[in-house]
Parts: C-alpha cells; sequence; structure tokens
C-alpha cells in the first residue's frame, strides 16, 4: 500500500527536526547532509574534499559552565595526544559564549588539523568538529569560524 504524505505532515516532521537540531549557518563551500540522514541533535555538512563538519548537542549534565566543559575537551585531547597549535580562543554566538581549540596530528604522511568548539547555554551543549589535511582545512578555516559563530542552541 502506498503512503502519500501530506504537506502538512511533512511539515510537521520538518518542524520536529528543526526544532530538535543545532541551527547553523552552512559554510561557504560545502553541502548540508540532509537532516533526515543524519540524528536530529546533528548537523552535518562536507566540502568537495571529503571535509566533514559536524555540530552536535548533548544534554549539559552534570549542568556546568563553559569554562568547566572548555577545560574538559582540552584536558581530554591532550590527554590522548593531540598537539594544540591555538590556544583556546573565545567566540560569541547570539544567545551564548563558546571556545574554538585547534589541533595538529600526524596522520600517515600528512598533517591534519582538528577544529574542536563548545557553546554552552543551560541545558545543552553544542560541540562542533572539523578536520582535514592542513591545506584543505586552512582553505575553508574562516567560513567554518563564521559557521560558528551562527550556532543557535533550541
Amino acid at each position: 500500500m502506498n503512503k502519500i504524505i501530506t504537506p502538512l505532515a511533512f511539515a510537521t516532521v520538518v518542524l520536529a527536526l528543526a526544532s530538535c537540531a543545532t541551527l547553523v549557518q552552512k559554510p561557504e563551500g560545502f553541502a548540508e547532509v540532509l537532516p533526515w540522514q543524519v540524528a536530529a541533535t546533528q548537523y552535518k555538512a562536507v566540502s568537495p574534499e571529503g571535509m566533514i563538519y559536524r555540530v552536535r548537542t548533548l544534554n549539559n549534565y552534570p549542568v556546568q559552565t563553559l569554562e568547566f566543559w572548555a577545560q574538559a575537551l582540552q584536558n581530554h585531547l591532550e590527554k590522548e595526544g593531540y598537539r594544540s597549535v591555538s590556544e583556546g580562543r573565545s567566540f560569541e554566538t547570539e544567545d551564548n559564549s563558546g571556545r574554538i581549540f585547534e589541533w595538529a596530528m600526524p596522520y600517515a604522511n600528512e598533517s591534519y588539523i582538528y577544529l574542536t568548539a563548545i557553546v554552552v547555554s543551560e541545558k545543552r551543549i553544542a560541540v562542533a568538529e572539523a578536520a582535514a589535511e592542513h591545506t584543505i582545512y586552512y582553505q575553508y578555516r574562516e567560513a567554518l569560524l563564521e559557521s560558528l559563530a551562527s550556532i543557535v542552541i533550541p
């Protein structure tokens, strides 16, 4: 039996997905992965070279500040062997504050840059990630930074 989705039903599904997801502006040069292909609490885009940019939300539990979660993220990645190439730099979104970290990581004969950013609201945390070979990363860095500033946590 074929089911037909009415425009109202489709709009309801789209609004339900949008209400759960982190809202973020697509970085210039990237294509968005369709919302129903990723979790409702995740945004994903990809560059033509295959660089993936992901923003996902988690519960702020136990409830802590940006400083706490940024320090926890930094400690974890340093313990895993990532080398910082930039100090945790603060940035502002429309409603919240965030922190950006950039890490160097060798992979095969290449040097990769791994961006992690965190934005904290009272109830939710947005975590953004992107990684690519360093020349590709720096080609898209400004577009990624602009996108990070657009994060809105519903």
